[in-house]
């Protein structure tokens, strides 16, 4: 290992070191304010009843399905499946002719035989 490296890895525990001994604790564990008997009970009322307190207001907003769009949708899909098949069976065509074209003589015997 380096010089540099060594000196590198002593300057950051260093300065890491110091950083953490400069840090200090903004409050002592005896600051903090004890709750009163009220508070705690209210507190603990407030836990018990988490679930209790759900009522007819805070009901969900009412799920709609979306009929208009899926119904968008298949018509999109209604149109242009016809044109894409009328597309495919044309792109067949053309390469069906095209391999014929420039297949060699050998192949041209063969595909024939196999049809």
């Amino acid at each position: 290992m380096g010089r540099t490296h060594f000196l590198f890895i002593a300057l950051s525990l260093a300065l890491g070191t110091s950083a953490l001994a400069n840090n200090e604790r903004k409050h002592r564990p005896g600051e903090y304010q004890e709750l009163s008997e009220e508070e705690k009970a209210a507190m603990k009322e407030k836990n018990r009843n988490r679930m209790g307190q759900w009522n007819e207001t805070d009901l969900p907003p009412e799920y709609h399905f979306p009929w208009m769009q899926l119904g968008f949708i298949a018509l999109a899909i209604g149109i242009a499946v016809p044109f894409g098949w009328i597309a495919y069976k044309k792109f067949a065509v053309e390469t069906d002719e095209y391999n014929a074209a420039s297949a060699p003589p050998t192949m041209k015997k063969r595909s024939k035989t196999l049809d």
